[in-house]
């Protein structure tokens, strides 16, 4: 009996390493994913300014929230996409006249990438790479001047010769690339860095002769997220 009782134990001993490799299989790879995140980052404005210099803005806070989907393509890869809400700006100092101007500029934001999501521990490391396709839905331009701020709204447009100067004007579109890093524990709570870095000119033509002015998004940010 005792033979018995150990032969038992010792077989089902050898047999829970391959019955936790299957239950961690199942959880890796249980078909479409939903999930959600949010978080915080630094944004800001690079490029060129009227004379071709590059720009000189400093990092603005910015916010990210939303959705997410993961689709299993291949073992470990997946194709990820989702719509976030994403405030994005850039703060430019006028040392000469003492002025400080900020813009915040809110997108609804489409990203799309692959994933590559292996085991790692008692979880899965997180590796992304893909692009993102935004467009700006409202915003606003703050200047400040000594102790006196003025802040009007953002109006998107393409071609904003002869209009009023009661708005800032930019282009509604934007879009560029992600990369992105991070962890998820088997429980669904997702850490995350990621890097975002535009590609498309954000500032409107205003009809000036030599104006080679290019304003592009860039920044970084941390975002904590669930997994269904």
């Amino acid at each position: 009996m005792k033979a018995k009782l150990l032969s038992s134990g010792l077989l089902l001993i050898f047999m829970m390493p391959q019955i936790t490799a299957q239950e961690i299989e199942s959880e890796e790879n249980p078909g479409i994913q939903f999930g959600i995140q949010g978080g915080l980052s630094l944004q800001k404005f690079v490029g060129t300014d009227y004379w071709g210099d590059n720009l000189s803005d400093r990092s603005a806070p910015g916010i990210h929230a939303g959705g997410n989907m993961i689709l299993p393509v291949f073992h470990d890869f997946y194709i990820q996409t989702g719509l976030l809400y994403s405030v994005k700006g850039s703060k430019q100092d006028i040392i000469t006249d003492n002025i400080t101007k900020t813009v915040f500029i809110s997108y609804l934001e489409l990203p799309l990438g692959i994933l590559y999501r292996p085991q790692a521990g008692r979880g899965n490391l997180l590796i992304g790479l893909g692009g993102y396709f935004g467009y700006g839905i409202s915003g606003r331009e703050r200047t400040k001047t000594g102790t006196v701020t003025i802040e009007i709204p953002v109006k998107f447009l393409a071609d904003a010769s002869g209009e009023p100067t009661s708005y800032a004007y930019y282009r509604p579109f934007d879009a560029g690339g992600n990369i992105f890093v991070g962890y998820e524990l088997y429980g669904g709570i997702i850490f995350q860095l990621n890097l975002q870095i535009g590609l498309m000119e954000l500032n409107s033509d205003y009809g000036q002769t030599n104006d080679q002015t290019l304003k592009e998004n860039s920044g970084f940010g941390f975002s904590v997220g669930y997994r269904f």
